[in-house]
């Protein structure tokens, strides 16, 4: 089988990248730059090198492929790149599994794919997408949508934030918290979300769907930001919300305040997906500094 991919260098879909290829598939990776093709080359995959815009090219590939995972969400280049694929999976049960985000549900503790969109400001386009992706337009395109929580995993991710953050310049390190640190975070490891997208394309059927991808775990930012100022000797210091924002952009700090939890009993009943990689408290302990850091926001 092969799979149409965005965004195979980057942090997400580098991991689902390399979950496709072990688990058999043939990968056709959409790439931008000669750079990027030649890291997806050398990993394996086909590289396309190709503008998202190029409504042809693009139709052509979804139509050769079984299905097409879309991890480079844009809030600038997401219609085109949906129009382009749209002819190539019509009336067809291939399905275009879309990169959502569990935020555009706003806080709250026992969010479940049915609870109602609340998206903060940053991502009000992207729940407007999903609403779009998912209406019963009579066109015949089989949509699946995954929403994670807070990817981390390899040193990378927003998690990065709370070791780059770390202000090592008096006596003392001291670690920001992003806010007063009480609303929690849903999160998930990049290799458990990667697997995820592996069971959706191999389901033999595919309905027009919602998963979100979340371990369970709930810490709170202040539990997280603890975890990672130990191996750094650091103290950690209260913001308010309005010092966050200054100090990240109130774009970030408007999603990154929100405080959720969520099962995602949905994929472990009907896919039998499971998170089995260390909690990010475990990774923020160990140093979280394995790998380089990816931007956090972009």
């Amino acid at each position: 089988m092969s799979v149409l991919l965005t965004g195979a260098t980057g942090f997400i879909g580098r991991a689902v990248r390399e979950a496709l290829l072990a688990a058999g598939y043939r990968v056709t990776a959409l790439v931008d730059d000669q750079d990027d093709a030649d890291e997806v080359r050398a990993a394996g995959a086909d590289p396309f090198l190709a503008s998202e815009e190029d409504t042809r090219t693009v139709a052509d590939l979804a139509l050769a492929s079984d299905g097409v995972i879309h991890t480079a969400t844009s809030r600038t280049e997401d219609a085109d790149f949906i129009a382009a694929v749209t002819p190539g999976l019509l009336t067809s049960d291939k399905p275009f599994v879309y990169t959502s985000s569990l935020w555009t549900y706003g806080s709250g503790r026992d969010l479940t794919e049915k609870s109602p969109a609340a998206p903060p400001p940053a991502v009000t386009w992207m729940a407007e997408t999903v609403q779009r992706l998912l209406a019963d337009d009579g066109e015949g395109m089989r949509v699946v949508v995954v929403a994670p929580g807070i990817v981390y995993g390899h040193g990378q991710g927003i998690p990065r934030r709370f070791v780059d953050d770390i202000d090592r310049s008096g006596a003392q390190p001291v670690l920001p918290l992003i806010g007063d640190g009480s609303q929690r975070w849903a999160t998930v490891h990049v290799d458990d979300l990667a697997d995820l997208y592996v069971r959706i394309i191999g389901a033999e059927s595919h309905d027009d769907d919602v998963y979100i991808a979340a371990s369970g775990a709930s810490e709170t930012v202040a539990e997280l930001a603890a975890a990672a100022a130990h191996p750094e000797g650091a103290t950690v210091r209260a913001e308010t919300a309005e010092e966050t924002a200054a100090r990240i952009g109130s774009g970030l700090a408007g999603v990154l305040l929100l405080d959720q939890h969520a099962a995602a009993d949905r994929a472990r009943e009907r896919l039998g997906w499971r998170t089995v990689r260390p909690s990010l408290v475990d990774e923020l302990r160990a140093g979280y500094l394995d790998a380089p850091g990816d931007p956090a926001w972009g």
